[in-house]
């Protein structure tokens, strides 16, 4: 079976993309990094010749990526790293004189999705003190640069964050529905989407449904006297295009018309509180 144009995508962002980190200097920050791919849908990472490997650390940095923390391949050369990867890319800010093209994340999003080949992408990140060697660029096709107005000093765990968050946003502008966060922790089973998802009540409401807050917003202006220099049918015509213009919803039409009752109750019984009323 074809496998569908979503699935591509899918498969795009969480099987032909490899994090390849070279010679972390801190485990924490394989953590950070891990914990960036996980949000993002990434789940491929390669660490090359950690000085100081972790686990825990990285785990402690890491909370709820314990499959992508399992998943990590240690190897000692980048030439490793680089098996099975059939496009290599250099993030890094410094200037290089390889004459690889520099792309943006933007571009590097359009490498990735819309190339007519079925590719592994690789993208490196050297150590935290001084990056990538200039023998490690050199096996790169292209350099990819995070824009920054001057100062350009990411952590590794943020610039990793920041091209995976680009390839989840290439990713959703071709159909990726994002899935929500997972409430209540590693062990939790519900979504954001799912709570978060609109009912009937936030759909913008009919103009049927509109027209009683009307005629009792019109109905409160008279009892306050706001319709002595305008005729009714023009003070209902101006709230009428208001509420059309703002769209308002099912549920802002119950709250607005629940609003003019209670000031209607208000001026109904002078000098009541309408708390200490209703908890008789």
């Amino acid at each position: 079976m074809a496998e569908s144009k979503t699935e591509a995508v899918l498969s795009a962002l969480s099987d032909r993309v490899v994090i390849i980190l070279v010679e972390p200097q801190h485990p924490g920050n394989v953590g950070a990094a891990a914990r960036a791919m996980k949000n993002m849908g990434l789940g491929r990472l390669t660490i090359v010749k950690p000085p100081a490997w972790d686990p825990e650390t990285a785990r402690w940095m890491a909370p709820g990526c314990d499959d992508l923390l399992a998943r990590i391949r240690i190897v000692a050369t980048v030439d490793e790293a680089l098996q099975g990867v059939t496009y290599a890319v250099a993030s890094t800010a410094r200037h290089r004189k390889q004459g690889q093209p520099v792309l943006e994340p933007s571009d590097l999003v359009r490498q990735i999705y819309d190339s007519e080949r079925e590719r592994v992408t690789g993208i490196l990140f050297g150590r935290e003190d001084f990056g990538l060697s200039t023998a490690d660029v050199s096996r790169c096709a292209a350099l990819v640069r995070i824009p920054t107005p001057e100062h350009a000093s990411l952590n590794l765990g943020q610039a990793v964050l920041l091209l995976s968050h680009s390839l989840f946003e290439g990713a959703r502008a071709r159909g990726h529905q994002a899935g929500g966060r997972t409430l209540g922790g590693s062990r939790g089973t519900t979504s954001t989407a799912a709570v978060s998802r609109a009912s009937e009540r936030d759909e913008t409401a009919d103009l049927p449904a509109v027209e009683p807050a009307i005629d009792e917003i019109v109905s409160l202006l008279r009892r306050v006297g706001y319709l002595r220099g305008a005729t009714p049918e023009k003070v209902a015509l101006t709230a009428r295009q208001a509420l059309q213009q703002a769209q308002i919803t099912r549920r802002h039409t119950e709250a607005l018309r629940g609003m003019v009752s209670r000031i209607e109750w208000a001026l109904d019984h002078p000098g009541l509180d309408w708390e200490k009323t209703a908890k008789r």
